[in-house]
């Protein structure tokens, strides 16, 4: 303990002012150590947690004044061997990619829930000015002012094709008496050339949260903004919720099992045959004004699925797929068009990957009825369906941002399922 807060105030000394190792110690030099060292315990503590982050994305055209939602995006994030890994809702393990390839186009950001933190306070390259003593989330707080240089950060920004690290400063805020983060407030002040940004700003929110009866300080929501070169602007609005604790081991029962109960049988990966015919029910209501991408849609299976003599899935099978893309238009008269992206079905003992596509309702037969008459909407489906991920299916629902309810009939035809993620 002793030895990490004694590096951690050295860190934090060298880039508060210039230091003389003669000189004695200021008060800002000393109340910035003790910060640096409560901080670096707290991030300790990250790889023990993780928590759903719902980010609301949305973007404003060059010649438009008013902002458009794009999506919603709902994901699980955790801290693991010093990086931030993604998984979408109900998977059963944490993707080791980047975060863009989870979820298509748009502006995404990755750091919030630790790594930003984490590098303005203990990466060693942040120079800080004390600014006093403040008010932040109605509490009292230590405010400083901090600075990274472009050439010693370690902040990538991408950017259509281009990337490259830029250069950021900003304020960060630290409760009074416990020295834990309240607030980081940070915008890009130095931008290679290669990208086409001209500014950019962040700022994240923490809170102290009680998971299992003790109290930890977690990150509870975020706010980015990007403007482009060409006076586009995209926006990011993301809120951390169902924070707990988790662990990636194996635990061991020992306990014997009552006399009576029957040992439960492993489940049988089966693959299901291309083609195949699948009557299912949604088993739960999709609400989309509330849904997000990553939101997992249950399906039930509403008669037995038969090919050549053989029943693949029995009546009430459950199919878990996940939510990929919802895109709604008012014009010429209020529509969706919602992807459901590849899953797995369960099925007794039996489980495996799941993609079809759907035939009833049929897309172009709904479309051709609810917009005769337009021709320019029409033609936007190759543009909704290349936002959707591959093997996605798309359902057409007129009326605008309403609810598939529970029961909604549909039926599908497999599809080949090699490689399918885990909804």
């Amino acid at each position: 303990m002793l030895r990490l807060g004694a590096f951690l105030l050295a860190a934090g000394l060298v880039h508060a002012q210039q230091y003389d190792s003669k000189a004695p110690l200021t008060p800002e030099q000393v109340l910035l150590g003790r910060i640096k060292y409560v901080v670096g315990l707290s991030l300790a503590k990250m790889p023990n947690f993780t928590c759903v982050e719902t980010i609301e994305r949305s973007q404003r055209y060059p010649d438009s004044k008013k902002h458009q939602l794009l999506d919603n995006i709902r994901l699980e994030v955790a801290l693991v061997d010093g990086k931030e890994l993604y998984a979408w809702p109900g998977a059963r393990k944490f993707e080791d990619r980047d975060l863009t390839q989870m979820v298509g186009g748009g502006a995404i950001g990755t750091g919030d829930f630790a790594l930003h933190a984490k590098s303005i306070y203990l990466a060693g390259t942040a120079r800080f000015t004390y600014q006093g003593l403040d008010q932040a989330s109605g509490r009292k707080a230590h405010k400083f002012h901090f600075k990274v240089p472009m050439d010693s950060s370690r902040y990538l920004m991408r950017y259509g094709g281009a990337e490259g690290y830029v250069g950021y400063q900003g304020d960060v805020w630290n409760d009074a008496d416990s020295f834990e983060i309240i607030r980081i407030e940070m915008s890009i002040d130095e931008v290679p050339p290669q990208i086409p940004l001209k500014t950019g700003t962040k700022f994240i929110e923490y809170a102290p949260i009680d998971i299992g009866g003790a109290v930890y300080n977690l990150p509870r929501s975020m706010a980015m903004t990007l403007e482009a070169l060409n006076g586009g602007e995209s926006r990011n609005r993301a809120v951390f919720t169902s924070c707990r604790q988790y662990t990636g081991e194996s635990t061991l029962i020992f306990d014997e099992p009552p006399p009576d109960e029957k040992p439960k049988s492993a489940q049988v990966v089966l693959t299901l045959p291309l083609g195949l015919t699948v009557n299912m029910k949604l088993a739960k209501t999709l609400d989309l004004s509330k849904a997000a991408m990553g939101d997992i849609v249950e399906f039930e299976v509403s008669r037995n699925a038969s090919q050549d003599g053989k029943v693949w899935l029995h009546k009430g099978a459950r199919v878990e797929l996940r939510l990929d893309h919802v895109a709604c238009r008012d014009f010429p008269s209020a529509h969706c068009f919602v992807a459901i992206a590849p899953g797995r079905f369960t099925d007794g003992n039996f489980t495996g990957a799941f993609t079809g596509e759907i035939t009833i309702p049929d897309l172009l037969q709904a479309m051709e009825i609810s917009l005769r008459n337009a021709r320019s909407v029409m033609r936007t489906l190759p543009f909704e369906m290349g936002q959707a991920a591959p093997g996605s299916a798309i359902i057409f629902m007129p009326g605008g941002r309403g609810r598939l309810s529970s029961g909604y009939s549909t039926t599908w035809r497999t599809l080949e399922s090699r490689g399918v993620n885990e909804p």
